[in-house]
Parts: structure tokens; sequence; C-alpha cells
């Protein structure tokens, strides 16, 4: 397993840890606060170890998770129980937690339409089920505030698509965007699944409209939007024209 961190690679300000298994990262992040630090997902079960070691000096209060699927919340019950923090997820995703089957996801373009019916078929197996758990604060649509509330610069961001309840955070210039967008590949893509393919388009304009310096996602290392905003608005005129279709 590879890891790499702002330690070791550095992006802005932004505090990182990317664990590559077989050439597939996994990413979360940590937003310091006034008052405790929150940790952004935690990936699969099997990184937990390395994940709770770059995390020991920190004081985590909240673990916010931008999707409740297992690659991003398998390890948030756990450490909840190791940290005492509060975990934090989207009010449409409380019915994901354990059953992938409930938001069966789309392929976003042809390209990925083998890699989706696979996504579909192992996302049911037990081992990549997370075991269920109960979130402490649960963020609806109108709940940008929320983490000011906590004591961090930071407000949510709806990004429906990929599942019915995935929320971004916007702090300081970076868009912590879960699966909204990916660089799983080394370089800025759209995600490959989405449980709405509309909902994902729309997320994706509010990210142009938004226009953010960094997209921090949930697999590979960050990137410069102004790398990623032609690969959005290329995807956007295709859905546009029905190419995708």
């Amino acid at each position: 397993m590879k890891i790499i961190t702002e330690r070791t690679m550095q992006f802005g300000n932004i505090r990182y840890f990317c664990a590559s298994v077989a050439n597939s990262p996994m990413t979360c992040y940590v937003l310091r606060g006034r008052d405790g630090d929150m940790l952004i997902d935690t990936g699969m079960p099997f990184i937990y170890k390395r994940l709770s070691e770059y995390i020991a000096d920190l004081d985590i209060r909240y673990i916010f998770l931008t999707h409740a699927h297992v690659d991003h919340d398998g390890s948030a019950e756990r450490l909840r129980r190791e940290t005492g923090a509060e975990i934090i997820l989207g009010e449409r995703d409380r019915e994901l937690i354990g059953h992938y089957g409930r938001q069966p996801v789309k392929a976003s373009l042809r390209r990925y339409r083998l890699r989706n019916i696979q996504q579909n078929v192992c996302g049911r197996m037990k081992l990549f089920s997370t075991r269920p758990y109960t979130p402490d604060i649960l963020i609806g649509s109108g709940d940008r505030n929320i983490l000011r509330e906590l004591g961090f610069d930071a407000v949510t961001v709806p990004l429906p698509g990929h599942t019915l309840g995935s929320v971004g955070v916007l702090s300081e210039g970076v868009l912590y965007c879960g699966d909204s967008f990916t660089a799983m590949w080394g370089k800025p893509d759209i995600t490959p699944h989405a449980t709405s393919l509309t909902a994902m388009a729309r997320s994706l304009e509010r990210i142009l409209e938004i226009s953010p310096e960094w997209l921090a996602t949930g697999h590979g290392l960050p990137v410069k939007m102004k790398e990623a905003r032609p690969i959005i608005r290329r995807y956007l005129l295709m859905c546009r024209q029905g190419i995708l279709k």
C-alpha cells in the first residue's frame, strides 16, 4: 500500500492522506477548526491502521462523510469509537448505510458500462458493505452554515448525483467534493458512476459556478480547478447533445 500525504507532496494548504492499493487511490482530508479538527471521509476498513497513524496527533472532533459508500465510510464507526468524534452525513444517504443496492448506479460514460455492472454486483457483496452505523448529524439542503457553527471556516455544498445525499465542503478556495469529480487515474476525470446522471450534471454545473482553486477528490490527489474545468465543460456539452445515451 502506497501512502502519500502533504508531508511528501504539497497541494496548497490541503491536508490529505491518500492510500493507493493496486493503483486504486482513496483519499481522506483534514480541516483544522477553532475547537478541534474534522476528518473528511475514512476510506475502506483495510486502510484504518495507516489512517489512524496519520491523525494520531490531531484532535478529531468530527468525521464528515461526503457520501455513504464503503470506500468513504468504511472506517467511520471504528474511528468514532476510537476518537469520540461525531459522524456527519447527508440526510438522503442515510438509507444507503450498509445497503448499496438502495441507490444503484449508472455509468456516466459509455466506456464505463462494464465497470458499472461490476460496481452494482460487487456493491452488494458483504466485503464491500459498510457495517450499519447511526450518524450523529444529518445535513439537509438548508444546512449550509452548520460547519461554521461547529468552528470551521467552511460551508457545505449539496452535490447529489453520485449518490442522492452526496455533500461537499468548501473551505478557503478548496472544494472537498467526494466522488462528484475524480482523479483516480492520476488525472482529472468524470466519476464513472452516478445514482442520478441528471443530478450529477447539475452538481458539475454548481462546481463550475463555485469555481474553487482546488478540487479535493475522494480518489487521487487534489487537482487544480483550471485543469478540471475543460473536462467538466466537455462532459456537460455531451450531456446537452445527448451523446452519452
